[in-house]
């Protein structure tokens, strides 16, 4: 969540593999109703939290170095993966995964539960998600570290007909207070329009503070404006679907604790002819990214490049990366 856990500017080397930290487990599964989906005024507005998903969707994750990822499907219902990163930065690293998939369906890409478990560099990372209605959602995610329990985390949430709530609890604790509470709400209020809000209380280190974030997202067709501002940062996003291979972004952020704005342009091409897709982006900081995905129709193969260059600081970093399965 953006206000629980600031995202990180330096690329993440892992950024292709599901990552389980605390923004991405709050976001709830992807439906397969795209932007030019037809729009009703009963249908429920997703999250508070995905609301800048589809403007960030668009923009590349680059890494520098080289990683090698396999995945291999072990039963229709369990799968395990292995990673290795090497880079000129940090030693080499691996990390095993394994994800695992019940069998109680309530859509054609929702079944549950979801058991996801991941193992490297000595830390420990496991979530759980389950639905126990088309309505109520449960997930739970820990880390571990040198036999500790360094992060926590639990959160329920409700999707009625034109509105969505979520209670979120990060290292918390109701009998001796301490920890985070998030608590979002998203209300429908025509079918192009969705309004709501997010109010984080923090409780710890002998101080309490509390934080007020008002957001609402416009959907006409393949076009889509947000923006989420509250006391400590503003987000402001504009999505657009040109055709059904090129799709354009451009996003505005503001940080008060540290000081600085950024604007981003990015776009996305999709060749499905060719299985690539390449993601580009520059923005204020002069910052030059991209990221090309190709994939072989003949064999269960992946190849990915990545490139970032700061104009500014006169940084270059490149990646490469193959995947298996």
């Amino acid at each position: 969540m953006g206000n629980v856990a600031a995202s990180a500017k330096s690329p993440d080397p892992f950024a292709s593999l599901p990552e389980l930290t605390v923004e991405s487990l709050s976001e709830p599964p992807k439906s397969d109703d795209g932007p030019s989906a037809p729009a009703s005024k009963s249908k429920n507005p997703g999250s508070f939290e995905e609301l800048p998903r589809q403007t960030k969707e668009v923009f590349p994750t680059p890494f520098e170095g080289c990683k090698f990822s396999w995945n291999k499907m072990i039963t229709e219902r369990f799968q395990a993966s292995h990673s290795i990163m090497m880079s000129s930065f940090k030693p080499p690293a691996y990390k095993f995964g394994a994800t695992y998939v019940g069998g109680m369906k309530l859509g054609p890409n929702e079944q549950y539960p979801v058991l996801i478990s991941e193992y490297g560099g000595g830390i420990v990372q496991f979530q759980a998600i389950h639905s126990f209605s088309k309505q109520v959602q449960a997930k739970a995610v820990v880390h571990a570290t040198d036999k500790t329990w360094s992060m926590y985390q639990g959160d329920i949430g409700y999707k009625g007909k034109d509105f969505s709530m979520q209670l979120t609890g990060v290292n918390a604790s109701i009998i001796n207070p301490q920890g985070i509470w998030v608590a979002h709400y998203l209300q429908s209020v025509t079918d192009k329009l969705s309004l709501g809000g997010e109010l984080l209380f923090q409780h710890g280190m002998g101080a309490k503070n509390a934080a007020l974030t008002l957001g609402g997202r416009f959907r006409d067709g393949d076009t889509e404006f947000m923006v989420k501002t509250g006391e400590q940062s503003t987000n402001i996003g504009f999505y657009v679907k040109g055709n059904e291979q090129v799709e354009c972004a451009v996003e505005f952020e503001y940080v008060k604790q540290m000081g600085e704005s950024i604007t981003t342009l990015g776009y996305c091409v999709d060749l499905p002819k060719g299985l690539s897709k390449f993601r580009g982006s520059i923005d204020t900081d002069w910052s030059v990214a991209g990221v090309l995905e190709k994939r072989f129709e003949a064999f269960p193969f992946a190849f990915t490049l990545s490139g970032l260059l700061n104009h500014k600081k006169n940084q270059a970093k490149f990646g490469i990366g193959f995947t298996i399965g």
